[in-house]
C-alpha cells in the first residue's frame, strides 16, 4: 500500500477506536452524573449521545474493512449491503461482511440501528405532542417503548462493539 492508503486505513481504524471510546466516555459520565442525582436531561442526553457514538463506530469499521479489501470509494460506505455491494463487484464475500449483515438483520446491530431510528421518531412525536397539547396547557407525559435507551443496554453494545471490532480486525489480519 502506497503512504496515503496507509493514512486512510489508519484514519478508519482510528475513527472507530475514537467513537468507541466516546461511546464509553458518555456511559462513564451518565454513571457520574446519575449517582450525582444530574438532572434526568442531562441523562438523556448522554445516553443518547452514545447511541450516535455507537453508530458512528459502525459506519467507520464498515469503511475500515472496505479499506482492508480495497475498495476504492470506501469514504461513501455507511450500511452493511453497501458495503456487500461493493465487495460482491469485486467477487469478494468475506466473513466479516456475512456477519456483519446478520448481525444487522437479526442480532444487536439491528437493534442499536432501530434504537437510533427511533431518536429521530421520537423526537418528531414530541414535537406534534407539543403542538397539539391540551388548552388547559397540560402536557401530556410520554411513554418509552421497549427500544428506550438504558446504561445496561448501551454498555452491552459496547462490549459487543469490542469484541466484534477484535474478532473482525483478526480475521482481516488472516487475509
Amino acid at each position: 500500500m502506497g503512504g496515503e492508503e496507509e493514512r486512510k486505513m489508519s484514519l478508519f481504524r482510528g475513527k472507530v477506536n475514537g467513537h468507541l471510546r466516546k461511546a464509553t466516555a458518555l456511559l462513564e459520565q451518565y454513571q457520574a452524573v446519575r449517582s450525582d442525582q444530574g438532572s434526568r436531561l442531562t441523562q438523556d442526553a448522554l445516553l443518547e449521545a452514545c447511541c450516535f457514538e455507537l453508530q458512528l463506530t459502525l459506519v467507520y469499521l464498515l469503511r475500515e474493512i472496505a479499506e482492508n479489501y480495497q475498495v476504492s470509494n470506501a469514504d461513501n460506505i455507511s450500511s452493511g449491503d453497501e458495503l456487500a455491494a461493493a465487495l460482491g463487484s469485486m467477487d469478494k464475500t468475506p466473513q466479516e461482511v456475512l456477519e456483519i449483515q446478520t448481525l444487522q438483520s437479526e442480532g444487536w446491530l439491528s437493534r442499536l440501528e432501530s434504537a437510533y431510528l427511533q431518536l429521530f421518531r421520537a423526537e418528531s412525536k414530541s414535537a406534534q405532542a407539543v403542538r397539539q397539547a391540551p388548552a388547559g396547557g397540560l402536557i401530556q407525559s410520554k411513554t418509552l417503548d421497549q427500544n428506550a435507551l438504558d446504561y445496561s443496554l448501551l454498555n452491552e453494545w459496547v462490549n459487543n462493539f469490542r469484541e466484534l471490532i477484535d474478532r473482525q480486525r483478526e480475521m482481516m489480519v488472516e487475509c
